[in-house]
């Protein structure tokens, strides 16, 4: 198969996925999560069940695309990103930045799926979770190898602290930027900024005196 017919398959998948994923949605803000079928889903998007499961392992799958076109491409890129030169610490704060742009993307969209994931404990599906946590602790782990990262402190731990600090900037970006009270104007610098101080801790450092 050459490659042009390979592009075209692919571009024709992505259409149907995002077919799909937009179809839900509309139907899921006008009749609720809940009280929406994967029938009525596929009917709106006009393709077969089979297509749907194809895309989306189960309804709740469909709350989890945004997030996991940027965990695709950071799952194939983990390798190029560990073997890169730079800290991990500038390994952590891009890989997270950079999955916090999609929700700037379109507002709307992006305060009702984070809505839906709020209601279902934060994380857009369990396998979602785990594998943007395994690219977390596999960055961590080496920062901790290199010397970077402190190793006193459980990766795990460590991994669950930053995701708390993204969840919460994201959180107050879309839902409360006044109460905050913060310039966010872009969460991909709030981002930044609040990893920077983890990273830095809120201690004064202490002068080296000759």
């Amino acid at each position: 198969m050459t490659t042009p017919e390979l592009s075209r398959r692919e571009r024709k998948k992505e259409d149907t996925r995002r077919r799909i994923f937009e179809a839900a949605i509309e139907l899921f803000r006008a009749k609720g999560f809940e009280a929406t079928t994967v029938d009525e889903i596929t009917e709106k998007a006009d393709v077969g069940r089979g297509t749907f499961f194809n895309y989306f392992p189960k309804k709740e799958s469909v709350l989890a695309w945004l997030s996991e076109e940027k965990l695709v491409a950071a799952e194939q890129n983990l390798h190029e990103l560990l073997s890169a030169p730079g800290t991990a610490r500038e390994k952590l704060i891009e890989l997270y930045a950079t999955a916090a742009a999609v929700y700037e993307q379109d507002l709307d969209l992006a305060r009702y799926v984070f809505g839906e994931w709020l209601k279902r404990g934060f994380a857009p599906t369990q396998d979602v979770e785990r594998r943007w946590q395994k690219i977390t602790l596999d960055l961590i782990q080496q920062g901790r190898s290199n010397g970077e990262l402190r190793e006193d402190v459980e990766p795990l731990r460590a991994e669950t602290i930053l995701s708390s600090v993204y969840i919460a900037a994201i959180f107050q970006f879309l839902f409360a930027p006044a109460e905050c009270g913060l310039p966010m104007t872009s969460l991909r610098d709030e981002i930044t900024a609040r990893f920077s101080i983890v990273f830095d801790g809120l201690t004064p450092r202490t002068e080296v005196r000759a």
